[in-house]
């Protein structure tokens, strides 16, 4: 059985901030042994790289100690952070294992960002983006794409090379939580299908000398029809040899240590939970399940990607799937070469 290519980590559900589409952490925290524990588990399954985030990653004690175990078993390790929790002194920390750091920055003004994110600051963002690039620390910026920030993808393109990255990650709004708040923010600020296609000629005609990364399963079939260059990256989220949805080659791991396909799955698609059990066993379950299987398989799959010829280079985002039909064999609502 192939293990993982990586694995996403929220290791701590701690946050300084609000963000009004956060995907919602388990909660309680936990232990530090716990955590090592689940550290070894990882390194047991030797995955490419890691994603650290939360929450707001900074806020966990050890998370200094769990980046310098992986750097050590020649793991590769980004970091995902709001920007508004570092000090000095997490900085020198972080020096220790060198990861890629990724701001999360979803508006390119204060304005826009302010009010994605509650309680942030741009500016202190901005300022810490900038020492982190001094320390050979800042990787780019990751960006939910919005309607609420659709009219910006260009500056967002100018903020993350005037800041010194080399990586801009597009991640377009998922459905997410259970509340009538945020089904409700997702209703009004979703891409509709023709929104996502233009937004992909715009990032990827825009003569950039970042690495861009706009993830959805159908990048690559509307890069094609569009003869758009997609170029080869460490963003740490893309792997070269995967089109489409990524769902069956990584595992997400939540605060209290339920694990999912990725972050965007709801509860109904945990496998278990790496705190109890070894990682190990949660992964081989997971990948031999009917959800990943049949998902995977088009001649089980309904509606349009059962249809589809271009399916192996996208399959449908699982998480969406499930989240908005309630059956991970139907068709992606949202796809652009659909209807």
């Amino acid at each position: 059985m192939r293990n993982p290519i990586y694995v996403d980590w929220a290791i701590t559900s701690k946050c300084n901030l609000d963000c009004r589409h956060c995907v919602g952490m388990e909660g309680g925290e936990l232990t530090h042994a716990q955590v090592m524990k689940i550290t070894r588990d990882i390194i047991s399954l030797s995955p490419r790289w890691v994603i650290l985030e939360g929450g707001e990653p900074l806020m966990r004690p050890d998370l200094p100690e769990v980046g310098r175990m992986l750097k050590k078993a020649g793991i590769e390790v980004f970091l995902i952070t709001n920007g508004n929790a570092f000090t000095e002194e997490k900085i020198k920390e972080l020096a220790a294992f060198s990861p890629k750091i990724l701001f999360s920055i979803d508006g390119a003004d204060a304005a826009t960002y302010e009010n994605t994110k509650t309680g942030a600051s741009f500016e202190t963002a901005k300022e810490w983006a900038k020492r982190c690039t001094a320390a050979g620390l800042f990787h780019g910026i990751t960006t939910v794409l919005s309607r609420a920030n659709l009219r910006q993808v260009k500056q967002l393109v100018r903020l993350t090379e005037d800041l010194g990255g080399k990586n801009l990650i597009f991640l377009p709004l998922k459905p997410f939580g259970d509340t009538e708040i945020s089904r409700d923010y997702y209703e009004q600020n979703k891409l509709s299908p023709l929104e996502q296609e233009a937004a992909v000629e715009e990032i990827y005609s825009c003569g950039s000398r970042l690495d861009i990364f706009y993830d959805e399963p159908f990048l690559w079939n509307l890069a094609a029809e569009h003869g758009l260059s997609l170029d080869g990256s460490d963003s740490g989220v893309t792997i070269p040899e995967v089109t489409g949805c990524a769902a069956a080659h990584s595992l997400y791991i939540q605060t209290g240590g339920s694990v999912r396909p990725c972050m965007f799955c709801s509860e109904e698609l945990t496998f278990g939970n790496a705190a109890k059990e070894p990682l190990g066993e949660i992964w081989r379950r997971m990948s031999e399940s009917e959800s990943i299987t049949g998902w995977s398989d088009q001649n089980k799959r309904k509606g349009n990607c059962g249809e589809c010829s271009q399916f192996e280079s996208c399959r449908g985002c699982l998480a969406r799937v499930a989240k908005l039909t309630g059956d991970v064999l139907q068709a992606d609502p949202c796809c652009p070469f659909a209807g």
